[in-house]
């Protein structure tokens, strides 16, 4: 891959995605110690993708007033059925995708920040049914990088 490549695949991930934490920076935004991410991250209960080059980063879409939006963490846990690819729970949660009448619908981390719970685990329990079903027809270590959408 070039330099140009690199960056231009990047910065799609920057659009999707959104602005990053460091773990420094994230821990100062919630008030707590490293050790408190690191747990966080180890039970599911806050975000974490790691880039290429090892750098871990933290999707500020997560974090609202100083809080994890509440209850990510159950929908982090059931997506990690489906899927060990952390960039695609990080994708699937600030994407918009279109309702049953084509519009726009509200991404999911929107619609659990707006208490919309019950609706959020339906669809991450489809999309994680959805991912295991596509990644058990690759038997390579790639399947952890696939984006099935």
């Amino acid at each position: 891959m070039t330099d140009s490549e690199a960056r231009d695949e990047k910065s799609l991930w920057v659009k999707i995605i959104g602005p990053c934490y460091t773990e420094t920076s994230i821990a100062r935004a919630l008030g707590w110690t490293p050790e408190q991410v690191t747990e966080a991250v180890g039970t599911l209960s806050l975000l974490e993708v790691e880039t290429v080059d090892g750098a871990r980063l933290y999707p500020a879409f997560q974090v609202v007033d100083g809080r994890i939006v509440d209850r990510i963490g159950d929908i982090l846990r059931v997506l990690s059925a489906g899927t060990q690819s952390r960039w695609t729970w990080a994708q699937w949660l600030n994407s918009p995708v279109d309702d049953e009448t084509g519009e726009p619908a509200p991404t999911a981390i929107d619609q659990l920040r707006a208490g919309r719970f019950d609706d959020v685990l339906r669809d991450a329990q489809h999309a994680a049914a959805a991912w295991s079903r596509c990644c058990l027809l690759y038997t390579s270590d790639a399947a952890d990088d696939l984006l099935c959408v």
